[in-house]
């Protein structure tokens, strides 16, 4: 619980740093992909956190790629 609370405590000192610049130079678009990145990540951490299994995306690769792979190894031997 006490890491979960650091995490979010961390996002929003870093987003206390990160965004009045922005604003300042009324970048909008750049805060919206900052905000979007920001919450992935803080997603990400959380979930770690609570030791849930977050699916890799290299399962689904190596299940797109494995008839290629297994193709071209039938080519080649």
């Amino acid at each position: 619980m006490w890491a979960i609370i650091g995490m979010l405590t961390t996002g929003v000192v870093i987003s206390l740093f990160e965004i009045p610049p922005l604003v300042k130079k009324r970048w909008w678009r750049e805060i919206i992909a900052y905000f979007l990145l920001l919450s992935i990540g803080m997603t990400f951490a959380v979930l770690l956190c609570l030791k849930i299994n977050i699916p890799t995306p290299i399962n689904w690769i190596e299940k797109i790629y494995s008839p290629v792979t297994s193709f071209v190894e039938r080519i080649l031997s």
